[in-house]
């Protein structure tokens, strides 16, 4: 009896601890809370964390995604096209940031969205270092390089 409310307390603390590292990495300032690639959007209309894929399949190749939790966000993103067409014919696009699931989706605080930003015609080359203001718990993040008017072409986490 008495080992196994020893192992039930251990397995409770470890719980308390692991949640309390993750609100820790998570408000910790300037601490890098995502760091990965993008993947094109397979199929269209394909909906992640309450943002819908655009109308077409995309492809990206070389690309980078750096999230910290003091809203800083440095996207480079080479090579967005169209699949198979394998073209940009897109002249600008946006970051999409979405937190906790996307609750709530855009204007909610879960979902943050850029300024527009330039995307090179025919390359699908683009580059973002700027701010976003994260709401003070981001769990789960995911970047999104979508289309102006939001549609998303690819996506962080994969």
């Amino acid at each position: 009896m008495m080992r196994t409310i020893r192992i039930g307390a251990l397995l409770a603390l470890i719980a308390v601890l692991a949640a309390g590292v993750g609100t820790v990495a998570a408000g910790s300032g300037d601490g890098k809370i995502l760091d990965t690639t993008l993947v094109g959007l397979p199929a269209p209309g394909t909906v992640i964390a309450g943002v819908t894929g655009a109308g077409h399949a995309w492809a990206v190749g070389d690309s980078s995604v750096k999230l910290f939790a003091d809203g800083r966000v440095r996207v480079r993103v080479e090579g967005l096209v169209l699949t198979p067409e394998n073209m940009n014919p897109v002249g600008s696009g946006r970051i999409e940031v979405s937190c906790n699931g996307g609750v709530g989706g855009l204007g909610s605080g879960n979902v943050l969205q850029s300024a527009v930003i330039p995307l090179s015609i025919p390359d699908g080359n683009a580059d973002f270092n700027g701010t976003l203001s994260l709401p003070s718990t981001c769990m789960a993040p995911t970047v999104f390089f979508t289309s102006a008017g939001g549609g998303w072409f690819a996506v962080s986490g994969f």
